[in-house]
């Protein structure tokens, strides 16, 4: 019974999350039809669209207390649907840019109550697995947006990816009216300690949780180094084909392959560096954030060089030298994300793990929308070029590294105090 509304759900998760990808690798064809004045607009719009949802998911969260979660899932699809339809008969600026606004508002529902539903189809013994699932999902429709666009704009009209999405949310959409939606609570069960309380997440935000946070200096610093380092990498893959496309004079296709085989590998890269964080954690507590460490400053420091090498010339064996590189690079990246978030886990109590995952969503978020503007502010700085403007934002990966170290202090300190239950 639980696994057709789970199906749906993931359905659903895929395309929402191809919407703030799909627009990006035609930067340049958007430039063209719509007369922008640059590239940077585009990022520009981009970013909008990414805050708009960050917010507008922490209503959508507030009114799944309120009102049907099913029922508000129907009418943020359909709406994010029927916005991003008539983006398609987008003539400027400025009506693409409200267009994408009003998308943003159905678009920023998807996490707050997939995952609010996926709480009560499950056991929380479960549950671990759903929301990993979920959260590959996320990343794989990030691929999914930039592929179809990416495949799509050598042969087509930049009309015609959105209109795909947009198809593929009035499906999503159908479908949801016949998922029977569980009731709240449903799969809960009573546990006496707070290390075997259901996993939750459903992205609100209590008053009352921000006090406590304070108090745990591993979480302030997690919540603070995910920020920054979305600031520095979150753009990287957004406006890669467009790099691609821009600085290498290739065509949408090849860069969409390399796209795929470049960031094709932090699928693998996540699972590799999750058991291993895991494997090691169980011998020394400060284990995960040590991987995580090495892989950030190894990952930048790959980045940097792989940046500077095509930044002094664009031959053939220096483009196949980037691009091995970059790869490796990726793949070390590819570990920030699962061990940052079972660290989260770790070292907060269940009790207010849902403001912690919650803040943890709007620092990314709006790291990555600030990434955005800096890249879009860098290429119009460096006579229309990505490449020096993605050299900088490694450089600030590698600082984002020194907000690690302090916690190799902190995290066994924090991890004591939960465990003599004194938060």
């Amino acid at each position: 019974m639980e696994q057709k509304p789970f199906t749906i759900l993931i359905l659903l998760a895929l395309f929402s999350s191809a919407l703030f990808s799909i627009i990006t690798p035609m930067a340049k064809e958007l430039t063209e039809a719509l007369n922008l004045s640059s590239q940077e607009q585009v990022a520009y719009i981009n970013s909008i669209f990414l805050m708009v949802g960050a917010f507008s998911s922490l209503v959508w969260a507030v009114l799944a207390d309120k009102f049907s979660r099913k029922k508000l899932l129907i009418i943020a699809t359909l709406e994010w649907s029927i916005f991003t339809l008539l983006t398609i008969f987008s003539y400027d600026y400025y009506s693409f840019l409200l267009f994408q606004i009003l998308t943003g508002i159905g678009f920023g529902s998807a996490l707050p109550l997939t995952y609010s539903l996926t709480v009560d189809l499950f056991e929380s013994f479960q549950r671990g697995s759903k929301f990993g699932t979920l959260s590959a999902i996320y990343v794989l429709g990030n691929g999914v947006g930039q592929m179809l666009s990416g495949f799509l704009i050598d042969y087509y009209t930049w009309q015609i990816p959105l209109l795909i999405i947009s198809i593929s949310g009035f499906l999503c959409t159908f479908l949801l009216l016949s998922m029977v939606e569980p009731k709240k609570g449903e799969k809960d069960l009573k546990f006496q300690g707070p290390d075997e309380a259901a996993f939750e997440i459903d992205y609100k935000i209590k008053m009352e949780d921000l006090k406590q946070i304070w108090k745990i200096k591993s979480t302030l610093l997690i919540l603070i180094f995910n920020f920054v380092l979305f600031v520095a990498v979150g753009a990287v893959s957004s406006f890669l084909i467009s790099m691609f496309k821009n600085d290498f004079l290739l065509s949408s296709t090849i860069a969409t392959i390399l796209l795929i085989l470049i960031f094709g590998s932090q699928i693998p890269s996540g699972i590799f560096f999750g058991k291993l964080g895991d494997k090691i954690y169980q011998r020394e507590e400060n284990g995960r954030i040590k991987i995580l460490l090495f892989c950030v400053i190894l990952g930048s420091i790959i980045y940097i060089f792989a940046y500077s090498a095509v930044l002094i010339n664009r031959e053939i064996s220096t483009i196949i030298f980037f691009i091995i590189m970059f790869f490796t690079g990726a793949f070390m990246f590819g570990a920030t994300d699962p061990l940052s978030q079972a660290t989260l886990g770790e070292i907060n109590p269940p009790q207010i793990r849902s403001t912690i995952y919650s803040l943890n969503y709007l620092g990314t978020t709006f790291g990555r929308s600030i990434s955005l503007l800096f890249l879009g502010s860098f290429f119009t700085s460096f006579n229309k070029q990505y490449i020096p403007g993605y050299l900088i934002l490694s450089f600030l990966a590698l600082l984002s590294s020194l907000i690690v170290i302090p916690i190799l202090k902190f995290l066994p300190q924090d991890l004591e105090r939960i465990k003599n239950k004194k938060l």
